[in-house]
């Protein structure tokens, strides 16, 4: 059914009880998963403009923090033998989510719902909103 497996990755709780079924899902058919942290460019943009920070220092310090999070799914999968590739980019996050997918021929993409509220869901919207709107192939959130 499902071969390549993207799972995206925040490092949040949210996101590794998502990494979790995505993980068990993934060892049941058999399929290879590609952990996918973005890190988010308004993020970085923001904080090089209201804390005056040099923005290589900013992208390489959520960098290592991205590398972190798809790491620790890279030693999920393999205590339950699942082959795990990792990725970091950044940008926009549901655009390169789903760019991700599509250039790295995934068939499945599985996401944590995250309770974004208020003004930001406003402003913004959810990033698995996006996601579940634009992608072309299979997106299963995990609460």
């Amino acid at each position: 059914m499902y071969k390549r497996i993207l799972i995206a990755t925040d490092g949040s709780d949210k996101s590794m009880k998502a990494a979790e079924e995505g993980m068990e899902l993934a060892k049941g058919l058999g399929a290879q998963v590609i952990a996918l942290n973005v890190v988010n460019e308004v993020v970085i943009a923001s904080a090089v403009r209201q804390l005056g920070a040099d923005r290589k220092e900013v992208e390489a310090k959520l960098e290592k923090a991205g590398g972190k999070a798809v790491d620790d799914l890279k030693a999920m999968g393999a205590k339950i033998g699942v082959a795990v590739d990792t990725i970091v980019r950044i940008g926009a996050p549901a655009n390169t989510v789903i760019d991700t997918a599509g250039a790295e021929k995934a068939d499945l993409i599985v996401m944590g719902s995250h309770g974004e509220s208020g003004a930001s869901k406003l402003l913004i919207g959810s990033v698995v909103q996006k996601v579940l709107y634009w992608a072309t192939i299979p997106v299963l959130v995990v609460r």
